[in-house]
């Protein structure tokens, strides 16, 4: 394969990655959005107990809303400062904690739901699991998309991988080497002519 063809290849893998970032970077936004968005409808609209609320001295709030709030509160904005990191640091170690968080949330939603935790609560269930588990998939997928683009990184011509403008920089290099050179070789040159004159002018003394 040629360099054109290392160059087109890989120019296209790196369009890829970046198209992935930008799609990552707003899932993550708005996943985020919209599940605090739900955490707090929950618990203003509908987590008023009806049965309840026309009782003096009743608590209205279901303690179930309450603590899905607190959740959403801690793990949307974590997730979305992870994502925030895989998508434009390439941050791989942020994959890992975003993919371990997620992952524990969805597993500990699993185990909640046969202690009749949404009985009262049932489209939450699936609110807060498929959050946690579609956010863990999106975590794995940019983590996929770091390799290649660290990848990326280490290949001639990064990161416009144009043969042009690598033949200019090529060109450049050598022409900043050919002058050290001879910067190098004139400032020795100099040192010599300088000493020889001293060494002319002790003589003549």
């Amino acid at each position: 394969m040629t360099d054109t063809d290392n160059f087109a290849k890989n120019y296209s893998l790196l369009k890829k990655c970046k198209k992935r970032y930008t799609f990552l970077f707003f899932y993550y936004l708005f996943s985020c959005i919209l599940l605090l968005i739900y955490s707090t409808f929950n618990l203003v609209c509908i987590g008023v107990d009806k049965n309840l609320i026309m009782k003096a001295g009743a608590e209205p709030l279901s303690p179930s809303f309450l603590l899905l709030l607190a959740i959403a509160l801690v793990i949307a904005p974590l997730t979305f400062l992870f994502g925030f990191n895989i998508c434009t640091k390439q941050h791989d170690l942020s994959a890992f904690f975003s993919i371990a968080m997620l992952t524990g949330v969805f597993i500990a939603f699993i185990l909640k739901r046969n202690w009749n935790f949404f009985d009262r609560v049932p489209i939450a269930f699936w609110a807060f699991t498929l959050y946690s588990g579609f956010g863990a998939i999106a975590s794995l997928i940019g983590f996929r998309t770091n390799i290649i683009y660290h990848w990326l990184e280490d290949q001639p011509g990064y990161p416009q991988f144009n043969e042009r403008l690598e033949e200019q920089n090529s060109k450049i290099d050598k022409f900043q080497c050919e002058y050290n050179r001879y910067v190098r070789q004139s400032s020795d040159e100099m040192e010599e002519l300088n000493f020889d004159a001293i060494n002319n002018d002790d003589n003549k003394e």
